[in-house]
């Protein structure tokens, strides 16, 4: 299980409280997907819905692109079918998979936080309008509202609940 941190009240600047909030987002993720088996993780909610655990970790992988656009590399493939320039792959979940996927989602985030090491803030994404600091206030609140559908899917498995 990974450690998360409360971030800090009095964050040293700007980009740290970006950063410390950002991570703790991305540590709940794991966090709500720890302990579980691939059948667990690849369970559905409700019909009509097919979101799942495993499906956030996919579609959260393929966000984190976001960032990944700042190191210049080509569009990554980071789990085992994904298609260059999507942000869904959350459907199409693999009990087999499941491993592949959620070491994928850590590779994704590991090239994200090298991406935008000491960037500006103000740097705006190459070919885009959005600034790193648009995209840091983007993505925690991307990863709020999955985080929100990841404690309802984690009650449901085992009836766990909690940050």
């Amino acid at each position: 299980m990974p450690e998360r941190s409360e971030p800090p009240n009095d964050p040293i600047d700007e980009r740290a409280a970006l950063e410390d909030r950002l991570e703790f987002q991305r540590t709940t993720l794991l966090l709500k997907c720890g302990g579980l088996t691939p059948e667990q993780l690849a369970l559905r909610s409700v019909p009509p819905s097919t979101l799942s655990l495993l499906g956030l970790v996919r579609h959260l992988s393929a966000v984190e692109a976001w960032f990944h656009s700042y190191d210049g590399q080509p569009d990554h493939q980071y789990f085992w079918d994904y298609v260059p320039g999507s942000t869904g792959g959350g459907d199409n979940v693999d009990i087999t998979r499941a491993a592949d996927d959620l070491a994928s989602y850590q590779a994704s985030v590991a090239r994200s936080r090298e991406a935008v090491a000491g960037r500006s803030l103000d740097e705006a994404s190459p070919g885009e309008d959005y600034t790193l600091r648009w995209i840091y206030l983007h993505m925690i609140e991307e990863y709020a509202r999955h985080n929100g559908h990841a404690d309802f899917l984690r009650e449901r498995i085992d009836g766990a609940t909690g940050e």
